[in-house]
């Protein structure tokens, strides 16, 4: 009885190790921001020199605004950990959406300002519309179920 025991416990364990393996580790942050970078840097299609300008203030740009997230993920965290359940500190988290609102203004001005000295105006341009095309492409593929495309869902609603 005690070997089938050790070997139906040592099988458990190899397999559980195989599963959490294969789930993988959470996304990086440096992988996003690669990504990101790589995406972007194609649909500008600026010149080496240019790119080689951008991408430091690019990847200063994107530190500064994933600190701003946490920073922002951890008030609403406290603001409803602080309080019994049920009584959300609800003038903590507006007053938190309207600096978030500020200082992400704040650092695209910064950003647009930084690259205004490094790159010309139609580069900052054709950059932060890459931006926003790279932003919407990632909300539309976030708001589709996984294998459906965009036609598939919109020929649904008719």
């Amino acid at each position: 009885m005690k070997p089938k025991l050790l070997i139906t416990l040592t099988l458990l364990f190899f397999f559980g190790t195989l599963t959490a393996q294969q789930r993988g580790s959470r996304f990086s942050k440096e992988e996003v921001m690669n990504r990101k970078w790589t995406i972007i840097s194609e649909k500008i299609n600026a010149s080496a020199e240019d790119l080689a300008k951008i991408e430091p203030i690019f990847r200063e740009t994107e530190e500064e605004l994933w600190n701003l997230l946490a920073k922002n993920r951890e008030v609403y965290r406290n603001s409803r950990r602080a309080n019994a359940p049920g009584s959300t500190n609800f003038e903590a988290i507006n007053e938190a959406m309207v600096n978030f609102e500020v200082e992400n203004a704040n650092i695209h001005k910064n950003y647009y300002l930084k690259l205004k000295k490094v790159v010309s105006a139609e580069v900052i341009n054709k950059l932060l519309r890459a931006e926003k095309e790279y932003q919407r492409e990632l909300m539309q593929r976030t708001a589709q179920p996984r294998g459906e495309t965009r036609g598939q869902r919109e020929q649904g609603r008719q």
